[in-house]
């Protein structure tokens, strides 16, 4: 058996490799490769793509709407179905490119939004001009968006809250399925999923997450047991993980598409970022046991600091 232990020096040789990559712009021969792995959305009857595009570094301001709507189609050729956005990137500006870059392929693609209203008149208001910036009739699905405490959930669930929105919206073809998405402490989604069947399930989830509040040892085992659909979020820990040169793009990505998960969300404004995750999704060998501790082990001095998201007490 090959020794897959990964020294320090290792994580920082594969880092340099992976950085003077994207510096030249990528270099996959995507004809040769395999096709995009395509996984259950939980027990929704969807299909997705095992990468999904982040949208929210596609709402930043000082990225022309052209070169978004590039990335956007660039992972559609590539084989990425599952696009997610919100309102609130950019003040609906990732939204409108996601609609302006899908609206020829709407009905091959699932577009997830969200909505920060807790009452059911804010998010179906709030919905409504989703909708208009995403050029579609419906969104696959629709999330409330970052609860991070249970209080929130409260909001949402009680007479008037933002549920209520959603059973409307269900009823007149507007979402086809609800979740739920946030970061700051899994014991939220673990009371959530108790209390209410929501379809899908948006987290944190990478190779620093075991060391603090861990939503892949609290939450997404309740997840599995559910059957919710778990969509993986902040693979790179916002990017500090392959920037510190702490653990190398690839190994991250490695990792979190190793998890029982429907899908992960990689944030993107970059073509060459877009095609390392499709490449690695498309090619990526599993991560032995060994390996996935060793990545454990290199993050775990890192850890809860580096974790910004993740209440800190």
């Amino acid at each position: 058996m090959p020794d897959v232990r990964i020294s320090r020096r290792r994580l920082l040789r594969h880092a340099a490799a992976t950085s003077a990559l994207l510096a030249t712009g990528g270099a996959f021969a995507f004809a040769d490769e395999r096709p995009m792995p395509m996984r259950a959305l939980g027990t929704t009857g969807l299909k997705t793509s095992l990468f999904g595009l982040g949208c929210h570094p596609l709402g930043r301001g000082k990225l022309k709407d052209a070169d978004a709507v590039k990335v956007i189609r660039r992972a559609y050729e590539l084989g990425v179905t599952y696009f997610d956005t919100a309102p609130s990137y950019g003040r609906g500006r990732s939204e409108a490119r996601v609609g302006e870059a899908l609206a020829k392929v709407r009905d091959r693609v699932l577009i997830a939004t969200k909505t920060l209203a807790r009452d059911k008149k804010g998010a179906l208001a709030e919905l409504d001009e989703s909708l208009k910036r995403l050029r579609t009739d419906h969104v696959d699905v629709w999330q409330f968006h970052a609860l991070a405490d249970t209080s929130a959930t409260d909001s949402i669930l009680a007479k008037g809250g933002a549920l209520e929105a959603a059973v409307e919206a269900k009823k007149a073809g507007k979402v086809r399925f609800v979740g739920i998405t946030g970061h700051a402490d899994p014991t939220v989604f673990v009371d959530a999923m108790k209390r209410h069947d929501f379809d899908t399930l948006l987290i944190p989830l990478n190779c620093i997450d075991p060391h603090h509040r861990s939503f892949e040892k609290i939450a997404l085992p309740v997840a599995q047991k559910t059957g919710i659909g778990t969509v993986a979020m902040k693979v790179f820990c916002s990017g500090k993980l392959p920037a510190q040169k702490i653990v190398p793009a690839e190994a991250c990505l490695r990792y979190t598409y190793g998890l029982p998960i429907s899908t992960c969300i990689v944030g993107a404004d970059t073509i060459p970022y877009v095609e390392l995750a499709a490449h690695v999704a498309r090619n990526g060998t599993p991560m032995p046991d060994e390996e996935r501790a060793a990545l454990r082990k290199a993050t775990k001095p890192h850890s809860p600091k580096l974790e910004w998201y993740k209440r800190q007490d």
